[in-house]
This record gives structure tokens, sequence and C-alpha cells, in this order.
């Protein structure tokens, strides 16, 4: 009899204990993905122009919703990484694959708006993590995103990535410059690994415009981190500071709270806006871990480690740390 089951019995009056959360692997058994033929473009010479003008900065939103919840996913194609240009009027094929599922799922074709957008419906699904694919069918380039579908009451740590998890805020410039690629605090992705190995669900909430979303995954893959759960500001473009900070991620995180039962008890970032929006969500201080020159403010818990990053948090705090992830 498994876990599960011996909770159900112990109770006789057929509720369920909480149980250890379960460890979500199914982003390491993603299967190959054969690309359709390309077709021709709809408006051959405006689209095809579109296309030669840069690299594809095309995105996906990630969304997170609970279990057998219709969700729509907003994708957003455009090229080079100056101008922008919006790919309009022009097919998307997008295609499903996640949870339970052996292959990809071809779900159909969606015509980019004047903004380059598409708006892509899914039923319901059941718990699990899913990977879409919108492939242009024009050049085959495409955007990839993720659905997490979550049971009620799921327990999460949240992050913020410049400043928190990179060395500086400014490193999301020197990104999109591409001068270099954003410096990493020691430690930081040990931090990140050791929640996602006690089945947390990490969620990255980050200030970065859109269109750093390829680059933003990449670096998060690089160094052994989550990408599938990660908020982009919206089409806006911009990075968002100061007050409109605290005001987005406040805005996002109460609405995981409040459509998803999302339970977040613990909270990581470097800025004050950070630690505002944190407090405005209800994670207490005392779980709110903050590094850099705003450590320890209005009673959070500081991350001090001159030149070594999150070393001392992981090793004094995290290896011998009690906090236990429990789902029903």
């Amino acid at each position: 009899m498994d876990l599960v089951e011996d909770a159900a019995d112990d109770n006789g009056d057929g509720s369920v204990d909480p149980v250890p959360c379960a460890v979500d692997e199914t982003l390491m058994h993603v299967p190959p993905f054969s690309y359709p033929p390309d077709e021709e473009w709809n408006h051959s010479i405006i689209s095809s122009t579109t296309a030669a003008s840069g690299s594809p900065y095309h995105m996906m939103h990630d969304e997170m919703v609970p279990e057998n919840t219709p969700v729509t996913v907003t994708a957003k194609f455009d090229y080079n990484s100056a101008l922008h240009k919006d790919l309009q009027d022009e097919w998307i094929l997008v295609y499903l694959w996640g949870t339970g599922r052996s292959d990809w799922e071809f779900l159909g074709r969606f015509l980019t708006d004047t903004d380059g957008k598409i708006q892509i419906q899914i039923g319901g699904l059941g718990a699990g993590t899913y990977m879409l694919r919108g492939v242009v069918a024009g050049d085959l380039t495409e955007a990839v995103g993720y659905v997490t579908v979550i049971g009620t009451n799921r327990q999460a740590v949240v992050f913020d990535i410049d400043g928190t998890l990179t060395t500086s805020d400014a490193e999301v410039m020197q990104d999109w410059a591409g001068f270099s690629t954003a410096e990493m605090y020691p430690y930081a992705d040990l931090v990140v690994q050791h929640y996602v190995e006690h089945g947390f669900h990490v969620v990255m909430v980050t200030g970065r415009p859109y269109w750093l979303a390829v680059e933003t995954r990449q670096w998060l893959a690089d160094h052994a981190m989550p990408f599938h759960s990660v908020r982009f500001t919206s089409d806006s473009g911009t990075t968002v500071s100061g007050q409109e900070t605290q005001a987005y991620k406040t805005e996002y995180l109460e609405g995981l709270i409040a459509t998803c039962g999302l339970e977040l008890v613990r909270a990581y970032g470097n800025a004050d806006t950070d630690v505002w929006a944190y407090d405005a969500v209800g994670v207490s201080k005392a779980q709110t871990f903050i590094i850099g020159d705003n450590a320890g403010m209005e009673q959070t818990q500081p991350i001090v480690c001159e030149g070594c990053g999150y070393q001392s948090h992981y090793e004094d705090f995290l290896l011998s740390d009690t906090l236990t992830c429990l789902e029903n």
C-alpha cells in the first residue's frame, strides 16, 4: 500500500493527510520533435522582409492553472533585437506535449494579429507540466512556452532573477547587448535546485521584457535551474523598474494565489520592491530572504557572504532546513 493510501486509511473519514511533494521530472523526458515542411508566406514581400530584418525574438508566456481548467496562452512573434518588427497575419502551427503524453499533439493553426500575437486556447488538463511549441509556418522559427497545472494548496518558492540569482540588476542589459553572459551568484544554482529536489514548485518573476525570454530560459537551463514557470513583463517591450515592479510582481503573485490556490512558503529577492511585493502577498518576513544592499530590510532574512554569494545560506541553513513540502 502506498503513502497516499496509508494516509487516507489512517483518518477513517475519507480525508487524506498531506504527503511529501513529488518531484516533477516531466521535462527530463521531452520526446523528439519533427518540424513540418515550411510554407509560403501569406504576404511574401512584407513577411519575408520582416523575417530577414534580424534574429527572431518570439516568445510564449508561461501559465499556471488549477486542474481541469481551460487556459489561454499568449504568444508573440517578432524579429530584430532593436526594431522588434511584428510578424503580422501569418500562420503559426501549435503543438502540445506534457505529463502522461508520449508524443506531440498538433493543436491547430493560429493566425497572428497586427501585434504579432496569437491566443492559444487549451482545454482542462490534469496535474503536471506541459510544453507548447508555436512554429512559424513561413520559416520554421518558433516560440516555446509552458503550462503548469497544479493541485490546490501547492507549495512554492518564488525567486527574482536580476540582482538575486545574477550578481547585478544591470546584467539584463548586458545580456541584451551581447556583451557578456549574466554572472550568477555563487551557490545560487544549488539553492534553487534544493527546492526543486524537495518537491517545491519554483516560480521565477522577473522585470525582464518578453523579448529576452529565450536568453533567460537558456541562462536558467545552463545553470540547471527550472525555466518553465517564468513570468516576464507583458508586451510593452521594456524592463519595469521602481514602483511599477512592485505592482507588477504583486499582481502576478496575487493572481496565482487566487486562481490556483498556490501557497508561497518562501521568497528570494534583492530589491525593496521585492520585499514589499512579497509582504503584500502574505510571505512572512521570516521566510523572505534578501541578498545585496537591501539584505535584512524590514526584518527580512539577510543573505550576507562577501564574495561567496549564497554559500553560507546553502551550507549552514538549507542543508539542515526543516521546511517540508507537503501536498494532498
